[in-house]
């Protein structure tokens, strides 16, 4: 059986068998750039099946795998079925064995609950049920999307355009997104200010390759007051079909003047006259919370978001487990039970 791992770019991705932006090399080495890792790509038996990951060293002989932040998981190919996954991921797993790629930890792609279900069969993968995504249907068109968003949302809609709030949609530039660009500027400030994880705040490296990896796949949505400045903004990133709400940021005030709700409804608009089927708007960061209510408003499914865990060596996974408890003063069983993985990444919170 076949074994090719990619790891640099490669004209291979605008290939139509990629599923999705969070296959490409462009969006898995910026994600790479964030994770302090290196983005691979293995292909199984030609692309029977295929896994982005990003690599991360955890000592200098052993490093571990995770699907670049986002949604990608493990791709079948159309034509082969659910049940030639056992020996494909048997080709995978050994792979990473010999490289000594200790765990792999999945984030699956709410496009693909084929991949969660053909996953079940796997002995290795130990499937999570996470906090539920947004998909939001746009082949109908504008004036369906309108009609499905909730009360309040168009509301809120109308309120923006009253005081005279307007949004764009458009291919985003480097500079839109060098340090003090409008765009980070509202993003930061709003990761800030809702007291996010430090890894939301993304290093210059990040954006450079996104912007230079995804080119005119990467559009920016700003809304702009009546004086022309930007006071909420977001990235999307298209594939084909998809379009994915990247990251966003607003003013407060605006906000409470609905800029976030024009926003939203500004990026549905473009995707369903530019031949998008659906855009994935992701979850909240807890389940049902005030975020994920927001994006509910504009209509569409509920899709569940599912994550696997992967120990690929037991014993070098156990040896690093008791390292890292020993030296944060917890039980191994503390650290095993957090929910967190791998669990020689915990962190104390």
């Amino acid at each position: 059986m076949t074994i090719q791992v990619r790891a640099l770019d490669s004209t291979a991705d605008t290939d139509s068998t990629l599923p999705d932006v969070y296959f490409t090399s462009g969006y898995g080495q910026a994600a790479a750039a964030a994770e302090g890792g290196v983005w691979r790509s293995l292909h199984i038996a030609d692309g029977d099946l295929v896994v982005p990951h990003v690599l991360r060293q955890v000592d200098p002989a052993l490093s571990d795998a995770v699907s670049p932040y986002g949604y990608s998981g493990l791709h079948l190919a159309p034509h082969v079925p659910a049940a030639e996954l056992p020996r494909l991921w048997a080709a995978a797993a050994a792979h990473w064995r010999a490289s000594g790629v200790v765990s792999l930890f999945l984030r699956f792609s709410p496009w693909d609950l084929a991949a969660v279900e053909a996953a079940r069969a796997v002995d290795d993968v130990v499937l999570t049920r996470r906090a539920d995504t947004v998909l939001v249907a746009v082949d109908g068109g504008p004036t369906a999307i309108w009609e499905a968003m909730a009360g309040r949302s168009r509301t809120a809609v109308r309120k923006a355009e009253r005081v005279g709030l307007t949004a764009t949609v458009r291919a985003t530039g480097r500079e839109d997104l060098a340090p003090g660009s409008a765009f980070r500027r509202l993003y930061e400030q709003t990761m800030i200010r809702v007291g996010s994880t430090p890894e939301y705040l993304f290093p210059e490296a990040y954006y450079r390759l996104l912007a230079d990896g995804l080119g005119k796949s990467l559009l920016l949505a700003e809304v702009r007051d009546g004086s022309g400045r930007v006071v909420a903004a977001a990235l999307v990133m298209r594939h084909r079909e998809r379009a994915h709400y990247h990251l966003a940021g607003s003013d407060p005030a605006a906000a409470r003047d609905g800029a976030n709700n024009l926003l939203l409804w500004t990026i549905l608009q473009w995707a369903a006259e530019h031949g998008c089927v659906a855009v994935h708007l992701g979850g909240g960061v807890r389940p049902d919370d005030g975020l994920f209510r927001f994006k509910s408003s504009f209509g569409g499914e509920r899709v569940p978001f599912w994550t696997g865990a992967v120990v690929l060596l037991q014993a070098r996974y156990d040896e690093l487990l008791a390292r890292h408890a020993a030296a944060h003063g917890r039980p191994t069983d503390v650290l095993r039970q957090s929910g967190f993985f791998p669990g020689y990444r915990w962190r104390a919170s």
